[in-house]
């Protein structure tokens, strides 16, 4: 089977959990069973019970720079600012430490905490000197 294919089967499988309803997925015992319930739970507005997936996938790796950053999402989401910031600061501290390896990817995660945290204690993204490099 070549690359292509490879990748479209996977996409196809992929494309069967979207829109899933979370409270018809099978109880997950895994960090991607829970991230994939959390996120349905979260896309689904159902936030406690996106909040308990997320915690318990931090129990199983407490480093996820993933199940941080979207705790403090569902926690933004929640109105609890001072604990998600707390969570997004966390993030952070894992992205200095290296905890994501595709550099674009860590870019990103970086900025997109960063604006939460901004957003939430100035009421901006503040991302301007993130995101814009003046050319001398």
């Amino acid at each position: 089977m070549n690359l292509l294919n490879k990748l479209k089967r996977k996409k196809d499988q992929e494309d069967k959990h979207e829109g899933m309803d979370p409270n018809d997925m099978a109880e997950p015992n895994d960090l991607i069973g829970l991230m994939r319930r959390g996120w349905a739970y979260h896309s689904h507005g159902q936030h406690e019970q996106a909040e308990g997936d997320f915690r318990n996938a931090l129990k199983l790796d407490p480093e996820s720079v993933d199940a941080n950053y979207v705790l403090g999402l569902v926690l933004k989401a929640q109105g609890r600012n001072d604990d998600a910031i707390g969570f997004f600061d966390k993030a952070l501290n894992l992205i200095k430490a290296g905890k994501v390896d595709d550099k674009a990817r860590s870019a990103m995660l970086r900025r997109l905490s960063l604006g939460h945290i901004n957003e939430l204690k100035k009421g901006d993204w503040d991302l301007h000197t993130e995101v814009w490099r003046q050319v001398q």
